[in-house]
């Protein structure tokens, strides 16, 4: 283990901000991670646990010392007629993890194909897309706790997971370092996730992109297939763009208040607050709170594809912030404060961060 000092993390966070680390260092195994626990930087300096940097944004130099856990490696645990249950180390990337697993049909992330995240991030993030949600394959997640070094495993129930994140996000953020998550997947295939839709002016529904190359019955593979096209054609590209996707959680709502924008915003969608689930085109929600999509009132106040400076919202979906990699993240971050306000005047919606912001 090598912690360095006044470390660069410009190659470190997808937007490409160049700002130091007070302290940096790389964890690769359990020896690692002992020697940092015995190192005393922890106790006396302030901790940012990193991932793939594709869901943060940095705004200043962070005094403090930088964990990036790189363990890599997969296993499976057991398995039975139906199920799969395989422990993968935080490290490991976790589209790399969905292809693998879509090639052996094992059957519970294959919406989540084509998300830019390590495993520890996504396990910590919670992620969800196209109706699955990460939250309902996680078994069990193994961390080592930073305060004590002491190894802790948290059941599903533990990691207190709600709508984009989870304990290790909120109450207990950079306490408890990710080792590894075991999950639990399908081997019998049933019940394909398809119900995704969009408004019809945009990208439609993911039924429609199966029906464009495949037939029923589909396969997992299909359905990875569809997801991944859907989401090369609406998201930007890490290789194009300075971007970490969504910026903005989609806001929570009262019924009443859904309506009452329903009226002034064409063709805006609702969604249970629980999960990420979409209904029917011509179903009524009955729910007296609802989730509304942040990126279409975004949308309809102009802000897709107008940049600012070096700033803009990703012309293709305006829940998307891209950057020419030029941008400070000072300038990021006043852009979206200035959408944040503009959205509140406008439309009385409060717009919370999906986004670590240090």
């Amino acid at each position: 283990m090598k912690i360095l000092k006044n470390k660069s993390l410009k190659e470190f966070n997808q937007y490409g901000v160049d700002i130091n680390a007070k302290y940096f260092v790389e964890i690769k195994n359990d020896n690692d991670i002992t020697d940092l626990i015995n190192s005393g930087y922890l106790k006396k300096e302030n901790i940012l646990i990193l991932g793939s940097g594709n869901n943060i944004l940095f705004t200043k130099d962070f005094n403090g010392i930088v964990v990036k856990p790189n363990l890599m490696g997969k296993k499976t645990i057991k398995e039975d007629n139906k199920f799969v249950w395989i422990e993968v180390n935080a490290g490991e990337d976790w589209d790399a993890f969905v292809k693998w697993c879509v090639e052996n049909n094992y059957q519970g992330i294959e919406n989540l194909a084509n998300i830019p995240s390590s495993i520890g991030g996504a396990v910590s993030q919670n992620i969800a897309a196209y109706g699955q949600n990460i939250m309902d394959v996680i078994e069990t997640v193994n961390t080592i706790d930073l305060r004590n070094g002491k190894k802790k495993t948290f059941s599903n129930k533990e990691c207190e997971y709600t709508y984009r994140s989870s304990i290790f996000k909120s109450k207990e953020k950079n306490r408890y370092l990710i080792t590894s998550t075991i999950f639990k997947l399908k081997k019998e295939i049933d019940n394909l996730e398809i119900s995704y839709f969009e408004r019809k002016s945009r990208y439609g529904s993911l039924e429609d992109e199966l029906k464009s190359f495949a037939k029923e019955p589909y396969s997992i593979q299909d359905v990875s297939k569809a997801v991944i096209n859907q989401r090369k054609k609406k998201l930007p590209s890490v290789k194009e763009y300075g971007t970490c996707g969504s910026v903005f959680e989609n806001p929570t709502v009262t019924k009443e208040k859904y309506l009452s924008l329903s009226k002034s915003i064409s063709e805006l969608q609702s969604y249970p607050v629980e999960k990420l689930v979409y209904k029917k085109e011509g179903d009524e929600r009955i729910e007296e709170y609802v989730k509304i999509p942040a990126g279409r009132i975004i949308d309809e106040l102009g802000y897709r594809g107008k940049w600012k400076g070096n700033v803009s919202m990703y012309e293709k979906h305006a829940l998307c912030l891209v950057t020419n990699r030029r941008a400070s993240g000072k300038e990021i971050f006043n852009f979206l404060e200035d959408l944040r306000k503009e959205v509140n005047e406008k439309y009385d919606v409060n717009l919370n961060y999906e986004i670590n912001i240090y």
